[in-house]
């Protein structure tokens, strides 16, 4: 199945390279917005995700009486596992949360 990129999700990968080839250990954070439009998937399907623990921010942002969600590389890298395994090796939700755990287990 041929990934479909949008324009603003290339320019958000394209600003994020060059953040990365600057200073290492700068941390980028992107909205929740850029975050889905840079996995290529909807918002619903990130508030799933997160509602079965299988991703979460790195850090709410308080602006004014709302909550901004914050993603770093790292959850970009797991969102783009996780889309791997639900859509490419069709794994249901509880076995993408084995198979997390099993790679954050090895990671350690």
């Amino acid at each position: 199945m041929a990934r479909r990129t949008s324009t603003s999700s290339a320019s958000a990968m394209s600003s994020m390279r060059k953040r990365r080839r600057g200073a290492r250990s700068e941390v980028v954070l992107v909205s929740r917005s850029a975050f889905c439009a840079m996995c290529g998937i909807s918002e619903r399907q990130l508030a799933i995700w997160e509602q079965e623990d299988l991703l979460a921010p790195v850090r709410i942002e308080q602006s004014g009486s709302r909550e901004e969600p914050l993603y770093d590389r790292k959850a970009l890298r797991r969102a783009r596992v996780i889309r791997t395994l639900d859509e490419e090796l069709e794994v249901n939700l509880p076995g993408i949360g084995v198979i997390l755990n099993l790679l954050d287990r090895l990671q350690r």
